[in-house]
């Protein structure tokens, strides 16, 4: 999984959580990603959003600790590749 922190598969309606994370952190990704599997928008800024806010109102500590380990440098590269379309 890694750069990413996790991942859901619609298709298989499964969500892949990095197990190397804080616990905390563990918890908000779940959060995260379980809310993927059920969320109907395309745009995925919007899903993005969604996502974040849905995993942050449950576990608020791990969302806080996920921003701070997302700004390392090669988290930062990930994102923006996937920004200009690089990778999905």
């Amino acid at each position: 999984l890694h750069p990413r922190f996790g991942y859901a598969e619609s298709s298989e309606q499964i969500a892949y959580v990095r197990g190397d994370l804080p616990n905390c952190v563990k918890k908000f990704v779940t959060a995260h990603e379980l809310y993927h599997l059920r969320d109907k928008a395309k745009w995925w800024v919007c899903r993005e959003f969604k996502a974040n806010i849905a995993g942050a109102l449950k576990h608020p500590i791990g969302f806080t600790v996920c921003v701070l380990m997302s700004l390392a440098p090669y988290q930062l590269w990930y994102y923006w590749k996937r920004i200009i379309g690089e990778v999905e």
